[in-house]
């Protein structure tokens, strides 16, 4: 989980709630100190100020701002209270958008806390790799966050043509759970990828783009939420290789340790020959 922009983000919203807070209570203090639509309860002021009832009954803006805030949390202590017409529209008012208020702050902060973080990602780039005698595309799906379950993908592929989009391969399947890492090949040697096989070598040799997008959808181990991911890519993200590099290792136990991110777009560099092996095929 990346905490520290998550923190960042939950600061961001409550200093803007804070400053939205703030603004209704010197705006609607203002108000009913210029207005002069409210007053100190006589009982209040004789309490208070013995002998001085009528000249405490009388608000500056100090009393107005604490009106003001004892009205928009609907608090109603009766020691200041309304006495115009004006006075009392302007506390149904105030008394009505804190409640919408304190509900939408209330729910985008709970979203804030909860919400899953953008901590999804794959290669910058499409791999060509060779393996086991098999040319595979391929891409490395990366998760820093809690795991995903129940994942589905989707890998289009298509060239334009006379401003028309022309699909030349397309394939839906359902993905083993993304803790870490996860592999998406595509065998190019077998028969049902052979349109895909022939488009990537006519785009190596002609350079012309042939247009791809991988996306996924799946839910949180956790909270159930549904992500979904999606990633463009071109020919002119495709490179030739073998083996990922690892990013992480394993322990006695099983574990994951020792996470290497910055292995995460490296990988071994694909023979020459094989490399010519590809660009002849069709």
């Amino acid at each position: 989980m990346n905490f520290r922009f998550k923190t960042r983000e939950v600061l961001v919203f409550i200093l803007v709630s804070l400053g939205i807070y703030l603004a209704f209570i010197f705006g609607f203090a203002w108000i009913y100190y210029r207005t002069e639509s409210i007053e100190m309860t006589p009982y209040s002021t004789s309490y208070n100020y013995p002998g001085n009832a009528t000249e405490n009954v009388r608000i500056n803006f100090e009393k107005a701002v604490y009106f003001s805030i004892v009205s928009f949390h609907t608090i109603g202590f009766g020691d200041i209270h309304p006495v115009t017409q004006l006075g009392r529209q302007v506390v149904m008012v105030q008394s009505t958008l804190s409640l919408f208020f304190t509900a939408i702050f209330s729910g985008f902060l709970v979203y804030f806390v909860i919400k899953r973080p953008q901590d999804v990602f794959t290669t910058k780039r499409v791999y060509i790799r060779f393996r086991k005698g098999r040319y595979f595309l391929s891409l490395r799906l990366g998760n820093k966050g809690r795991d995903i379950i129940d994942m589905k993908s989707k890998f289009e592929a298509w060239t334009i043509e006379n401003n028309t989009r022309i699909r030349v391969f397309r394939i839906e399947e359902e993905l083993p759970d993304l803790e870490k890492i996860l592999y998406y090949d595509i065998d190019l040697d077998d028969p049902s990828a052979i349109s895909l096989r022939r488009a990537l070598v006519e785009a190596i040799a002609n350079g012309s783009l042939l247009h791809i997008k991988f996306s996924f959808i799946g839910n949180d181990i956790k909270t159930g939420e549904q992500v979904a991911y999606a990633k463009y890519y071109d020919s002119r993200h495709l490179s030739f290789g073998k083996m990922f590099l690892n990013v992480y290792s394993w322990d006695v136990n099983g574990r994951r340790k020792n996470f290497r991110w910055g292995n995460f777009e490296r990988i071994e560099l694909m023979d020459e020959d094989k490399i010519e092996q590809f660009r002849k095929m069709g």
